[in-house]
């Protein structure tokens, strides 16, 4: 019996520090909408493969969905989840390799964000082809495409190659137009392909108008998020030769790619980052760079090959 005392005294006290302890919330210090190492208890709805960056967007545009958390499960996860909830009832977690947030209702997504050129001229481009920009055969939700110039009035938009495959509001006189960037047309504005010349002058005959024009944030693809592809025709067996780029990124414009800290170049007006520095193991990290935000990191091995590009008119 002279055992029995101090053993309940422990057990006691173990049972109330174990109390106080799980009073006690470790701080989630949160960026607006969103923080590192948090997440919220049940309510999943369903989760998607997806980057970091990307899985408040995914909330957004999801029906139902109210709050977030993402993790590094199956190498990027995010977990949509539903149901009334607040910032305090997040708890921290310790791993700053998990985000979460809260679903802002009041704030549709706005894809245009960029300054509003006016003026621009605008020309009739009558070509069906690929482009210059080799964009893969895929299924786009932009469709309506365009040549982009070089005029002075295009400003911080003239083409360069980073440029492909991101999408503009034009509007001509007759409502805007989402446009996507399939082309290079040096010394001109605005060159646009039969589709897009018909919808947004109401079928004037070719000659020249004058439009505003805006880079978006919207993607062209019917797909969430970024996507790796190699160029279409790329020698796609050859370790020696890999030709890459990242598109559907959301309005983030790729400033440059590397692998092992080694730069690729464009080779021609395309959006690809070609790397001929030796034998490259598929399962390095292509690291995308972006005029905001941070990097991207994709694997070789996860970049889609297409052996044709999309035609355009």
């Amino acid at each position: 019996m002279n055992n029995i005392l101090p053993v309940w005294t422990l057990v006691a006290f173990i049972t109330v520090n174990i109390l106080t302890l799980d009073g006690i919330k470790c701080t989630v210090n949160w960026n607006g909408n969103w923080a590192f190492a948090c997440d919220f208890h049940g309510n999943d709805m369903y989760g998607v493969r997806s980057s970091g960056e990307h899985c408040g967007g995914k909330c957004a545009n999801t029906h139902g969905c109210t709050h977030f958390a993402w993790t590094l499960h199956n190498g990027g996860t995010c977990w949509l989840k539903s149901g009334h909830v607040s910032k305090s009832d997040a708890f921290s977690t310790g791993r700053h390799d998990m985000v979460c947030g809260v679903k802002d209702g009041s704030t549709p997504p706005v894809f245009d964000k960029g300054n509003i050129l006016q003026g621009v001229l605008a020309t009739r481009h009558g070509a069906h082809e690929a482009g210059a920009c080799a964009l893969p055969a895929s299924n786009y939700a932009v469709i309506n495409p365009v040549a982009l110039g070089s005029i002075g009035s295009l400003q911080h938009i003239k083409f360069r190659p980073d440029l492909c495959g991101h999408v503009l509001k034009v509007d001509c006189g007759n409502g805007s137009l989402h446009i996507i960037i399939t082309n290079s047309n040096y010394g001109g504005g605005l060159d646009l392909y039969g589709s897009t010349w018909g919808r947004l002058t109401n079928n004037k005959p070719p000659g020249e108008t004058h439009c505003s024009a805006q880079l978006t944030e919207r993607n062209a693809f019917n797909f969430h998020g970024p996507r790796c592809f190699y160029k279409p025709g790329t020698d796609y067996g050859n370790a020696y030769y890999h030709n890459v780029g990242l598109l559907n990124t959301g309005g983030r414009i790729v400033t440059g790619a590397t692998i092992d800290n080694r730069a690729g170049e464009h080779r021609g007006d395309n959006p690809y980052y070609a790397f001929d520095f030796g034998p490259i193991d598929k399962n390095k990290q292509v690291v995308f760079t972006f005029n905001k935000g941070p990097p991207q990191s994709v694997a070789l091995r996860d970049c889609e090959y297409k052996g044709s590009e999309q035609m355009w008119s």
